[in-house]
């Protein structure tokens, strides 16, 4: 997620040589079109809206890290407020990936009304061991 650092322009979106951003959803693992993306039917709380970008780094355990990057679900209606489904694969680093899901904090506030989500993931295990991912989605009005 994104904590104190910004990310660099080639490491997300995925872009092409020519510049343009790839067409295909690279973190999803059907890999479909960006603008094909399918609704969660179901989830009848679920509806058309925004998304949140995602990106930073796991815990470091077996000496190593992975990133992960990606964007969230559009908002799932709760009673707290709506939330975003996050998940995807982590990079492949050390010979595996792991792979995470689960669901964003209620929004949190900002000024000019934006607002962001906070989450801590578990990853699932590879190689005889976890990662934690833990931080806040990139900024998005609603």
């Amino acid at each position: 997620m994104y904590y104190t650092m910004v990310p660099v322009a080639y490491a997300y979106p995925p872009v092409n040589p020519n510049g343009m951003q790839h067409p295909y959803n690279l973190n999803h693992p059907e890999g479909l079109p960006r603008h094909k993306s399918k609704k969660d039917n179901t989830n009848p709380n679920q509806k058309a809206g925004h998304t949140h970008a995602h990106y930073g780094a796991t815990t470091c355990n077996d000496k190593h890290t992975h990133l992960h990057p990606g964007v969230t679900s559009t908002p799932i209606e709760t009673n707290e407020g709506h939330v975003h489904k996050i998940y995807g694969n982590t990079t492949f680093d050390d010979g595996h990936i792991h792979q995470y899901e689960a669901q964003t904090s209620p929004p949190i506030p900002l000024d000019n009304g934006y607002h962001t989500h906070y989450a801590e993931i578990k990853t699932t295990e590879n190689d005889g061991h976890t990662h934690t991912i833990k931080g806040y989605t990139r900024a998005s009005k609603s």
